[in-house]
């Protein structure tokens, strides 16, 4: 009877789920015995995609929310105009 290591019991499931076609399982090592991680690095193009989509939403939040702030800028503007003008007609100014 050998005694098998944890790298080795790992490498022995993942032959075995190979010969299944089970996609659930991935070992953390990879068969010459370097450890392999999950994490893909800052070139994932999964995550560049879900942080760009982050950033696009907010940006498109935070331009609806100007776009709001300008229009009632706009109106406040308008009304001290007319109420501007009012009170030189009233005093005969204009």
């Amino acid at each position: 009877m050998t005694i098998m290591s944890h790298k080795d019991c790992e490498e022995w499931a993942a032959m075995i789920a190979q010969m299944q076609d089970d996609p659930s399982y991935h070992p953390t090592y990879n068969k010459k015995g370097i450890k392999v991680s999950k994490d893909k690095g800052p070139n994932d193009l999964e995550e560049q995609i879900r942080v760009l989509e982050f950033r696009n939403a907010k940006l498109h939040n935070h331009n609806e929310k100007i776009e709001r702030e300008i229009l009632e800028l706009r109106n406040k503007i308008k009304k001290l105009e007319a109420l501007q003008t009012d009170q030189f007609r009233n005093k005969g100014d204009m």
